[in-house]
């Protein structure tokens, strides 16, 4: 197949002297023949990537090696041109010129080195040339989908929810659950990977007789990176979501015992892998005690004998075909289509559900391979494929043959979809996957493109339709927001047989190796991979020396460390990884909370997150870090004044607190890149360099002073179209109270990208009255300690898009508050804390799906 290292560097490649054309005057001629080369391979990779012998050529396996090697190699030297030689001859001014001549001899000496590189690059580029010629690579006629221009389609729709069959399941389980019968305490869905044990469950979780059966519900997914005290901890948070977290695994299971035992719970165990697993939690849950109950699924009979065992089955091949129609073709087909294909449709669909067992899963991924085709030849192309992925598996075990399916469904993606799938796999076997953060790690490595940008939109916004083509093709599960303002997805995660899958490609091409408490990893392969992701409390020193052997790797991601001690770093510097783009280190507590040394020397650094790691202080040689794209110091305290320095920053992430060194103004003059900045405060940080930045799009922050607020509710409103989100807090020093304050209020929650609104301490008698121009994307908002006079429920209930509400100590100076039951249309979280006054009892009629009261008094 076609090397998703080898198209990742492409992209980049290309991508790169498009950007740098922002920056630069010029482009040497051989660069730019190695580029239009670069061009050339590019399409030769799309028809390489059509061709439907590939996966069995060995011939084309090798050349795509052998491209994958000379990519890199010519990646580097692009790079280092442009970082190392071009980025000199941009300087002015007579200081500049002079210091020229002191390093003309070195550049020199570069630019040969560079010449020479070059020379092999387009000897070796033109042998290629000629092997793809004599494999017709070019021959596209035996392509399995075409994939011309999907990136630049709009949403037609949202990603749907498919389910079919299952209907005595349903009522089974939910007889079995509802029943107070204490003989079924623990009820086990089980059956094979892939069969719907998880979409069954949820379908009952959240059906409306277990929620009227059970008032106290909680979900966790166990899964085969078993850890007893993460899971307590979230099953008791779910049941007593004031409950501070105990650290102490006993004191867990007694608190999560007895909460069972006063109240009627419904817990859901999904994916137990195994018998130990089950018997070191079981302690939990006070089994035939009570009318709780324990909702399990697994693949495991062994722990499916505990209490009642439901055996799933498979599809009956009706209720399969309808699963295939439902994802692979529109509703309307059989009104567009002539009776004949109509009917080959459905002998080919009938025949590819059966040779997907009638499994639910590879049934759904297929029909996202074959979505919205509609001719019949395409689908026996595909029924035909199957049987060659299938003809080799005779004799498997089911799990297999459905990996069998999974592989083709990988391969049938597009070329330029595949480096994304496999990057998802560096996450958490059943991690919830922030998508923002996916999205900035995507662009990071280069497997956006830029050429898929439509008018007026950034990378970020090509990101979300590349996870969008994913989930059609039901490789990847999304959560959508049901308000989607500005995120279409809240997060995403991927089946557990889908993720095996991800890890098993990634790790054949050389594109990924995790490391994990359980799993570990091989040598050999830690000191080949481009990328390792590490989830692990603490690496040995063998573990070090071994990921330091390997110095062209190009991301390092640490995560999930609860806070442990980093001292691994005492025996490797990230100095000696020339080609890191990505460094990703969450959660670490450093030595003298200092950052690690030889970061400043990543040259072709394009993201630093240091999420949830305590750094007490940045060092101003961050600011050396040239290609930098997005910083995360969300956990840092002070900063030095030198990030306007980093001109190619798109996303910056500060601290809500973040003070600057020297006590002078954050600069932020010059950033005519960036994007995204979140804990801004215009205390800490110059609102005039803000007020310049041509291409912010999302704005975080603090506002605590009347004109700087004044300022920014200007530049807003005069920028309505640049703005997508906007979140701010405002406090202290703001007067709401006078006239001219009411109208800056006023004028604010005009915004159309308002998203979410908090105001503290500053005095407001009254709300802007409801208008329909007026709060009309404010999802979030809180109040605190601003005694409003009037009873503000009577404008809050009518936003049309308010989520959370939050009121928090003295937010209104009267003693009732009135809420009628046709108020709140979206109202999901209603926070009161520190109140002295009393509520109508309509607001029981609310319906919410939480309610936190803490009446303080």
């Amino acid at each position: 197949m076609v090397d998703s290292v080898a198209t990742i560097a492409l992209e980049t490649l290309r991508d790169l002297l498009i950007e740098e054309a922002k920056f630069l005057s010029s482009v040497d001629g051989e660069v730019e023949e190695v580029r239009r080369q670069l061009n050339i391979m590019h399409c030769f990779l799309k028809d390489a990537d059509r061709r439907q012998d590939r996966y069995n050529s060995q011939t084309v396996q090798n050349w795509v090696a052998e491209l994958r090697d000379l990519s890199i190699q010519a990646e580097n030297v692009l790079e280092r041109y442009v970082i190392e030689v071009v980025s000199r001859r941009e300087g002015k001014g007579l200081k500049k010129v002079l210091k020229r001549f002191t390093c003309i001899l070195n550049e020199w000496s570069r630019m040969h080195q560079i010449g020479e590189d070059i020379k092999d690059i387009k000897s070796r580029m033109s042998d290629l040339t000629k092997q793809s010629e004599s494999m017709s690579v070019g021959d596209n006629s035996s392509r399995l989908v075409d994939d011309t221009n999907w990136s630049r389609r709009t949403y037609g729709h949202e990603v749907e929810k498919y389910f079919v069959g299952m209907k005595e399941d349903i009522k089974q389980l939910e007889s079995l659950l509802t029943t107070n019968d204490k003989s079924n305490g623990v009820i086990s869905i089980c059956g094979m990977g892939g069969l719907g044990k998880t979409t069954l469950a949820t379908k009952i979780y959240n059906g409306e007789a277990v929620q009227r059966c059970f008032k106290y519900r909680a979900w966790v997914c166990v899964s085969q990176q078993f850890q007893p005290r993460t899971i307590l901890q979230r099953l008791l948070k779910q049941l007593l979501p004031n409950e501070a977290e105990e650290q102490d695994e006993d004191v867990l299971v007694r608190k999560l015992y007895d909460v069972q035992k006063n109240r009627k719970c419904l817990i859901v165990l999904d994916d137990v892998w195994e018998v130990d697993h089950w018997n070191s939690l079981r302690h939990a849950f006070p089994i035939g005690e009570t009318d709780s109950k324990v909702l399990l699924t697994t693949r495991n009979q062994n722990i499916a004998s505990t209490g009642y065992v439901h055996n799933l089955k498979c599809l009956d091949e009706d209720e399969g075909w309808e699963l295939l129609q439902k994802i692979a073709l529109p509703n309307n087909y059989s009104q567009e289509l002539p009776t004949t294909e109509i009917k080959l449709l459905e002998e080919y669909g009938r025949e590819i559900v059966k040779k997907c067992g009638y499994l639910p899963l590879p049934i759904s991924v297929i029909g996202g391979t074959l979505r919205r085709e509609k001719a019949s030849l395409e689908w026996k192309n595909v029924c035909r494929n199957l049987d060659s992925y299938l003809q080799h598996g005779k004799g498997l075990e089911n799990d297999k043959k459905v990996n069998q399916i999974l592989d083709l469904s990988y391969n049938v993606l597009p070329y330029n979809l595949k480096p994304c799938f496999l990057y998802l796999a560096c996450f958490e076997e059943d991690q919830e996957i922030d998508t923002e953060k996916l999205y900035l790690l995507w662009m990071a490595e280069g497997m956006i493109s830029s050429e898929d940008k439509g008018r007026g939109e950034s990378l970020r916004d090509v990101a979300e339709r590349y996870l969008f083509e994913l989930a059609k093709r039901c490789m990847v599960q999304v959560e959508i927001d049901e308000l989607p303002l500005y995120n279409r997805f809240k997060s995403c995660r991927l089946h557990d047989m889908i993720r095996d899958l991800c890890l098993s490609k990634g790790k054949k091409e050389g594109f990924l190796e995790v490391i994990d408490r359980e799993m570990g990893s091989e040598e050999s392969s830690i000191c080949k991979t481009n990328r390792l992701a590490i989830h692990m409390h603490k690496l040995d020193n063998d573990l070090s020396y071994r990921i330091g052997e390997n110095k062209s790797i190009r991301s390092l991601l640490f995560l999930k460390t609860d806070w442990r001690s980093i001292d691994w770093y005492n025996y490797i510097t990230f100095g000696i990884f020339k080609s890191l783009k990505v460094l990703v280190l969450e959660g670490y507590t450093f030595e003298n909370s200092k950052l690690p040394k030889g970061i400043e020397k990543l040259k072709l650094l394009k993201l630093l997150s240091l999420e949830n790691s305590y750094v007490k202080e940045l060092p101003a040689s961050i600011s050396k870090l040239p290609c930098l794209q997005t910083l995360n110091v969300k956990d840092t305290f002070r900063l030095p004044n030198c990030v306007y320095k980093m001109r190619r920053l798109r996303h910056l992430f500060l601290r809500d607190d973040h003070k600057s060194i020297g006590g002078e103004k954050l600069k932020l003059e010059g950033l005519n890149e960036l994007e995204m900045i979140t804990g801004f405060k215009s205390l800490v940080d110059d609102i005039t360099h803000l007020l310049k930045l041509p291409k912010l799009r999302v704005l975080e922050g603090t506002i605590c002073d009347e004109e700087s607020l004044s300022m920014i509710v200007d530049h807003i409103l005069n920028h309505q179209e640049q703005f997508r989100d906007v979140r701010l807090q405002i406090e202290m020093d703001v007067n709401m109270d006078s006239e001219d304050g009411s109208t800056l209020l006023k004028r604010l929650v005009t915004c159309h990208s308002l998203h979410y609104l908090r105001i503290a301490h500053c005095r407001v008698s009254k709300l802007p009255a409801y208008e329909v121009q007026l709060y009309q994307n404010v999802i979030e908002l809180h109040l605190m300690g601003t005694r409003i006079e009037e009873d503000p429920m009577e404008i809050l209930e009518k936003l049309p898009m308010l989520r959370v509400l939050g009121l928090w100590r003295n937010p209104y100076m009267g003693n009732e508050m009135v809420c009628r039951a046709t108020g709140f249309p979206q109202l999901r979280d209603l926070v009161l804390f520190g109140l002295s006054i009393v509520l109508s009892e309509s607001i029981v009629s609310l319906g919410l799906l939480v309610l936190f009261f803490n009446f303080l008094g």
